[in-house]
């Protein structure tokens, strides 16, 4: 059972509370389980140990961060609150229960969002250690239902969307450059006119030398992880690093994806000889040279919980914005953001507590009137757009800003089936 160590994210955020009062603890008990044992290598970043320290102190803590976890509030379900979900796994690492799909379901309430983490004395990462759970659970034979055969389903679904973009773009398509561009799946698959508005931009601001990578993978492999498959996740690295090695720079339109790249990478041994950054690096240094509106519209800024508390994503984006509009904080933000409900899969095993999610995330919006949000990872874009009530209109951000700055752009014709 093997999860990144906080070292490995890059300018991961301080949590909330000081960990100068984060408490020694005793030794703990490596995990039992052989499965779990056998998935931590000797230079895995979490050892037995850390893990097992880790699931003891959530299983009698006296549920601080219950309120930061959005799964269990917005299904209402105290079996979903931190505590108990790393109880769970807990029972199940010491052999107390057995990997069933019943005893295993909490741990697929989880996004990773690591709000959770933020408000723990003892800097515990529930979100990456209940992932690592999902692998053992896999080992075990009990993944969860609604992913049935994802392996099948996610090679099917890279192989129609590598079709699907090159069939979009064929002519801004690239395999080395100075630049590439990644947009991801989500984005090919359900909202292929926010590559269509990168591209504009980056003609736009000077950035004409930016290619989309042109690659047999359309995405950088975050889902693998989520859905618990760990080796599975290790080959498709590989392959995304290969793909990307003939380019200087890359910037990834998918908060999880860039996560993964950064953090994930190298945890798994896969080099990256690629510069990843986040789409909103490139785009903040070159706002200024659009056209500023004579009358500046107000939006609303989403920070994706990844970029927020794994990658540091989060003033970059908001200069971008406030060249071309008023920004508007929402209540939660920046490191205190609310998780949309797109990560951990959880549109997959949890479908209407991921909508709710969304929902809940817009209603502020909604109660002040309405107006524009905008985000910066179009997996969080996909998920409050579909869940946006009539007076909210959900956009990414290279969309976002070319409809500010009136840099014209044309959609491809799409047809998005999200079988994966």
């Amino acid at each position: 059972m093997q999860t990144p160590h906080r070292k490995a994210y890059h300018h991961a955020p301080t949590p909330r509370r000081a960990r100068e009062r984060q408490c020694a603890s005793p030794p703990r008990p490596a995990p039992r389980d052989p499965r779990i044992v056998g998935a931590m290598s000797e230079g895995d970043p979490f050892s037995p140990e850390s893990v097992g320290r880790q699931l003891d102190n959530c299983t009698f803590c006296p549920k601080m961060c219950r309120h930061a976890c959005p799964v269990s509030t917005a299904s209402g379900k105290e079996t979903y609150i931190p505590q108990v979900k790393m109880d769970r796994l807990n029972q199940l690492r010491l052999g107390r229960d057995e990997w069933t799909a019943e005893a295993t379901d909490p741990l697929w309430a989880c996004t990773g969002c690591r709000h959770c983490t933020m408000y723990c004395d003892h800097g515990n990462e529930p979100g990456l250690v209940l992932f690592s759970g999902r692998a053992a659970a896999v080992a075990h034979g009990t993944p969860h239902p609604a992913l049935a055969g994802y392996s099948e389903r996610f090679r099917a679904r890279e192989q129609r969307l590598s079709v699907s973009l090159a069939t979009m773009f064929e002519a801004q398509l690239a395999t080395s450059g100075e630049i590439g561009y990644w947009p991801g799946c989500d984005a090919i698959d359900k909202s292929a006119s926010d590559i269509a508005a990168a591209m504009a931009l980056f003609e736009r601001v000077g950035l004409e030398q930016v290619r989309i990578v042109e690659a047999p993978q359309a995405c950088a492999g975050y889902p693998l992880l989520a859905a618990g498959h760990r080796d599975l996740f290790r080959w498709h690295a590989g392959r995304v690093a290969a793909s990307l090695r003939g380019f200087r720079k890359v910037a990834i339109n998918c908060s999880a994806c860039l996560f993964a790249l950064r953090s994930q990478y190298p945890a798994e041994g896969v080099s990256l000889r690629t510069e990843v950054v986040s789409l909103a690096d490139l785009l903040a240094p070159a706002a200024p040279n659009l056209a500023c509106p004579v009358s500046r519209k107000s939006v609303y800024y989403h920070d994706p919980c990844y970029h927020a508390r794994y990658n540091g994503v989060i003033e970059q984006p908001r200069r971008a914005l406030s060249q071309l509009a008023e920004l508007r904080e929402l209540a939660w933000n920046k490191t205190d953001t609310e998780c949309c409900g797109g990560g951990g899969l959880l549109p997959k095993t949890m479908p209407l507590v991921a909508d709710q999610m969304s929902k809940r995330r817009l209603a502020e919006v909604q109660a002040s009137g309405g107006g524009m949000v905008v985000t910066s990872c179009a997996t969080c874009a996909f998920m409050l757009k579909r869940n946006a009530p009539p007076s909210v209109e959900v956009t990414n951000l290279a969309t976002a800003m070319a409809l500010l700055s009136e840099t014209p752009f044309t959609p491809p014709p799409t047809g998005g089936d999200d079988d994966a």
